[in-house]
């Protein structure tokens, strides 16, 4: 647990330095104290959060920020097309999703990629069931983001994870997963 802390504060009076662009004591004392109280607060999430990354789930998590690289570039054109010449109409539309994730921080990443992706955004998710309620600019847009590889790759992340955690349980580790047991199914909606 202190292991953990002094890294979080670590992290977050870096993050403050970074931001502040200064190095001085006046911005060192209160970048310390702010870092200080944060992991003070938030020290009750420490079990909830997940362990730290292996270098494989680096790796993994690495390519999908490469590859969500790729796929805003390409709906940055889509949303351009769309808004400059009509092509394809925009016609919004609300989408429900079921993706099949089973950790809050799979569906945080997932609600947070969709949102960054230009021409769709996060509106709503249900902690209880994981479903999401998105809005799409297009129709095009909400059909790609039905069967987006990217929920792929973060239920690969989630088995991983959690197969680790089970073991780092088993074996008398500090820290698990908050999620019940991961499969990965399929992650397609139901039609209703």
């Amino acid at each position: 647990m202190r292991k953990r802390s002094l890294l979080q504060f670590i992290l977050l009076l870096a993050f403050w330095l970074v931001l502040s662009a200064a190095a001085d004591l006046q911005h060192i004392l209160v970048g310390a104290l702010v870092a200080l109280i944060s992991v003070w607060f938030w020290q009750d999430l420490g079990p909830r959060l997940p362990g730290v990354p292996s270098g494989w789930e680096l790796l993994r998590l690495t390519y999908c920020l490469i590859l969500m690289v790729g796929w805003v570039i390409q709906a940055n054109i889509t949303v351009a097309k769309t808004l400059l010449f009509s092509r394809p109409p925009a016609k919004p539309l609300f989408l429900l999703m079921e993706p099949n994730l089973h950790t809050n921080w799979g569906r945080v990443l997932f609600a947070t990629c969709i949102t960054i992706t230009p021409g769709t955004i996060t509106v709503d998710v249900d902690p209880e069931t994981g479903r999401f309620i998105v809005h799409a600019l297009t129709q095009e847009a909400g059909i790609d983001l039905l069967y987006w590889r990217l929920i792929d790759e973060i239920i690969k992340l989630e088995t991983k994870m959690e197969r680790g955690a089970k073991h780092v349980v088993a074996t008398g580790g500090a820290y698990g997963l908050d999620s019940p047991g991961v499969t990965a199914g399929d992650h397609r909606p139901n039609s209703h």
